[in-house]
């Protein structure tokens, strides 16, 4: 039996009677893109044979209890885009997956019977499937789901025999079995297809990189990450998510991966229930439009809820409720700039330096009109960066050009000079501020070299002003931050200390890896120049409060 259900989904949301985001009408385009390549064919006699291997499973919960797993379109459109393969070699055109969608859309019941087809019926030799997340409980659910599947196909095991932490398929040597984010556990592998599960959980990128790494033998690999959106903006997820937009923008060419990710266009109300669908492609088949509802009222009450709603069940990337601004507003004012387009503009730096082995962080800002443009620099001594527990996310930030790694175990005050001068030579500066505490000799230097340095007051008071014009700033699209994961990561564990008199400023979250030193420098050179109105003085700027 031909099946058409992927066909059906594409047409629907081309014509538009499948109300759908952006992102899938790209992912539409794009599947049409490959079945029109001469190079590439759509596979339908194997596409009709999962299929069909899908539907003799049965459904062990709820109202579908004892009923076969038939495909709902979205589903089918999914798989589909498996069953493109090269005419040269019959392999598969994708070695890679990332679905995005809210909860409750029957992922994991999807991806257990996928899996399961992989291991029984496609015919790798000796395959070997594995369900990760972050925890072991979270493997797991994917895990049950593919053992009861297993039972309602072959009760007797007479092919498929389960265990405790494995499933395995005597006939053809094959396994799939449980890990969690121990990453050392897969080492040693010989993985064909792999499911993490929940990737916006993850903190690094240890567990997928090692998965990955264990499919080198294998001709056809296959990986497939499920999630929903999430709050870490810096972490691994959102970074796979941002190269799904690109790839379905046709910013990157990358063949081999295929990203589907069901959100809310940028215009969207994400109270409207009409919007629903675009991040929920199961709505009314496992959830309703009333429990959805209820819990966008539910956040609309209570403000604490609202990022766990926006990120779960309506598949928006957000930030933590506890942040200063939130994320999403400062990626909304970054840019790709560099220090040279503004050659001969004048600025003023704001400076954050460690005692000793810390972070340390300059900020250049240039104000043009009612724009404020921003340039960050962070700087870490080796042996800090070797030792810390940021050293993953460190590292990546260094690769990015986002960090700057100096020599020996306390901070270079001679590179961070060395650094201004350059600084000076493409944007005059007008003005250095600073924190004078542990920082008297250095200024001596910097005074020495001819540079207006001006200590700046870290009380409360004298943050207050700038605190709230930066937050205005970011919030009404006049501030301009050069493109920076790094500084997304300490907006992230940006807080706000508030005292008896209204007066604010930020501090970092009540943990010790977070860092805030880029915020501190900009916020710094962003009060001296509101205080003197762009023009530096000679006395020491104190609170007005």
């Amino acid at each position: 039996m031909k099946h058409r259900g992927y066909l059906d989904y594409a047409k629907g949301i081309k014509e538009g009677m499948i109300v759908s985001g952006l992102l899938i009408k790209q992912a539409v385009t794009r599947f049409e893109t490959f079945l029109a390549r001469e190079d590439i064919y759509f596979d339908q006699e194997g596409f009709d044979m999962c299929v069909d291997f899908i539907a003799t499973i049965k459904h062990f919960l709820g109202k579908s209890a004892g009923k076969p797993f038939i495909l709902e379109p979205f589903q089918e459109f999914i798989l589909a885009n498996l069953f493109l393969k090269y005419r040269s070699n019959n392999f598969r055109v994708a070695t890679e997956l990332y679905i995005q969608v809210a909860r409750k859309a029957g992922k994991d019941a999807f991806m257990a019977a996928l899996a399961l087809y992989l291991m029984v019926m496609e015919g790798e030799a000796s395959p070997e499937i594995v369900c990760a997340a972050n925890s072991t409980d979270q493997a797991r659910i994917l895990f049950n789901y593919i053992t009861q599947f297993a039972k309602s196909i072959d009760r007797n095991e007479d092919v498929i025999e389960h265990y405790r932490n494995f499933v395995q398929t005597p006939f053809n040597n094959g396994i799939c079995k449980v890990i969690s984010s121990d990453a050392s556990r897969a080492d040693g592998m010989n993985i064909s297809a792999f499911f993490l599960d929940e990737f916006h959980e993850a903190k690094d990128r240890k567990m997928y990189d090692v998965l990955k790494s264990s499919q080198g033998m294998r001709e056809q690999p296959l990986a497939i990450i499920i999630t929903t959106a999430g709050f870490n903006l810096a972490g691994p997820c959102h970074d796979m998510y941002e190269l799904g937009v690109q790839v379905l923008g046709g910013v990157k060419d990358m063949d081999n991966f295929f990203p589907f990710i069901w959100q809310l266009d940028e215009e969207d109300d994400w109270t409207d229930p009409k919007n629903f669908v675009k991040c929920q492609p199961n709505l009314g088949v496992t959830v309703t439009e009333e429990f959805m509802l209820g819990e966008v009222n539910k956040a609309k009450i209570d403000p604490t809820a609202e990022v766990g709603v926006k990120t779960k069940t309506l598949n928006l990337w957000c930030s933590s409720e506890f942040v200063w601004i939130k994320p999403e507003v400062i990626i909304q004012d970054m840019q790709e700039i560099e220090l040279e387009d503004y050659t001969g503009y004048s600025c003023i730096l704001g400076v954050d330096l460690s005692s000793v082995g810390d972070m340390s962080a300059i900020a250049a800002m240039i104000p043009i009109e009612n724009k404020r443009i921003f340039f960050n620099w962070t700087f870490l001594p080796e042996e800090t960066y070797k030792n810390h527990p940021n050293r993953a996310l460190y590292e990546k930030f260094h690769k990015l050009g986002e960090l700057d790694i100096t020599g020996g175990n306390i901070i270079d005050y001679d590179y961070i000079t060395a650094k201004i001068q350059k600084i000076n030579e493409i944007c005059p500066i007008t003005a250095i501020y600073y924190d004078k505490w542990n920082s008297s000799q250095w200024a001596i230097t910097m005074t020495e070299l001819g540079y207006n340095i001006q200590p700046f007051g870290q009380n409360i008071g004298n943050y207050n002003q700038c605190t709230k014009e930066f937050q205005r700033l970011a919030l009404c699209g006049d501030l301009v931050i050069k493109k920076s994961q790094n500084f997304v990561w300490q907006i992230m564990g940006c807080s706000i200390k508030e005292d008896y008199s209204g007066n604010q400023k930020p501090v970092k979250q009540s943990y010790s890896k977070q860092k805030i030193d880029s915020i501190i420098a900009c916020t710094t050179a962003l009060g001296g120049y509101l205080h003197d109105g762009g023009i530096a003085t000679d006395f020491e700027i104190y609170s007005m409060a």
